[in-house]
C-alpha cells in the first residue's frame, strides 16, 4: 500500500521529530500497524463522521492522534494531532484597542523614525554566489546602541550567524520541502559581521578572504548598511573564512 502524506501531516510529523523524536518514532510505529490494518487494531480506528465520509481517526493514547483516509492500494495521512499541535490550535489572540491617546503617540513616535531608515547599520549577513546576492541580513541603526553596549570599544548586533542559521534552516527544512539558501551549515558559506569602532568613529566589515573573490560584494554590503565609504574599513580574520566556526 503506498503512502501519502498532507502538507498538514508532514509538518506536524517534522515537528516531533526535531522537538519529540521519541514520539515520531512512535508515531511511525502507529503509521506502519494502519498500512497493515487500516480499519482494526489497537486504537480502535473509526470512521471521523458522517459529514467527512471516507476519514478515518486512530487514537492511540489521551492526547495523540491520526486522521487517515485509504482504498485498496493507498494510505493518505491527512493530520497528527499531537500535545504541541493542540496547544497551538486552542491559543487565541485578545486585542485592546488603543486609546486615542495611546494611539496618536505611537503615531508621532513611527513619524519620528521616518527617513532615518539610512543611517549606518551593523549586523551580519551571508553571501550567495550562485544568486550574487546578500541573504540572512540582520542590521540595527548604530544610533540604536550606546557606549554601554560596546565591548573594548567596538559595537555590534548581539545576533549570532548560528542561532539565525538554526531558526531558518528549520523552516525551509520541513516548511519548504528542504530547499532554500539555508540548507546546509551556516560556516559553509560565505558570511560576514559589521562593527562600529566608537575610538574612531569608523565601521568595519569583517569577513573572510572569499571578500578577495567578489570584490564588487563590498560594495554590495557598504549599500546593504548604510555605510559610508570613507569611514568603512575591510577587515580579514580566519573566523570568518568558510568553513570555519566556533569549534
Amino acid at each position: 500500500m503506498k503512502l501519502l502524506f498532507s502538507q498538514e501531516a508532514l509538518s506536524s510529523y517534522n515537528e516531533l521529530k526535531v522537538l519529540h523524536p521519541e514520539q515520531a518514532e512512535k508515531i511511525l510505529a502507529v503509521i506502519k500497524s494502519i498500512l497493515i490494518h487500516p480499519n482494526q487494531g489497537d486504537g480502535s480506528p473509526t470512521p471521523l463522521d458522517k459529514k467527512q465520509d471516507g476519514l478515518w481517526v486512530h487514537r492511540f493514547d489521551e492526547s495523540h492522534k491520526i486522521i487517515y483516509s485509504f482504498t485498496n492500494n493507498e494510505l493518505k495521512i491527512h493530520s497528527i494531532v499531537h500535545p504541541l499541535s493542540l496547544k497551538r490550535d486552542k491559543t487565541k489572540i485578545q486585542q485592546t484597542k488603543y486609546s486615542e491617546e495611546e494611539y496618536q503617540s505611537v503615531l508621532a513616535q513611527m513619524e519620528g523614525n521616518r527617513g532615518k531608515g539610512h543611517t549606518p547599520k551593523v549586523g551580519i549577513f551571508w553571501y550567495s554566489k550562485g544568486r550574487d546576492e546578500l541573504f540572512g541580513v540582520v542590521s540595527h541603526p548604530v544610533s540604536d546602541y550606546s557606549k554601554a553596549n560596546a565591548s573594548d570599544g567596538r559595537i555590534t548586533c548581539s545576533e549570532l550567524h548560528e542561532d539565525i542559521w538554526k531558526k531558518e534552516y528549520y523552516r525551509q527544512r520541513y516548511k519548504q520541502n528542504g530547499h532554500g539558501l539555508f540548507i546546509g551549515q551556516y560556516q559553509d558559506k560565505p558570511r560576514g559581521r559589521i562593527f562600529y569602532n566608537i575610538n574612531d568613529d569608523t565601521f568595519e566589515v569583517a569577513c573572510g578572504k572569499w571578500l578577495q573573490e567578489v570584490p564588487h560584494v563590498y560594495e554590495m554590503i557598504l549599500k546593504e548598511f548604510d555605510l559610508p565609504p570613507k569611514r568603512t574599513k575591510a577587515k580579514y580574520a580566519v573566523h570568518w573564512d568558510i568553513g570555519q566556526s566556533w569549534r
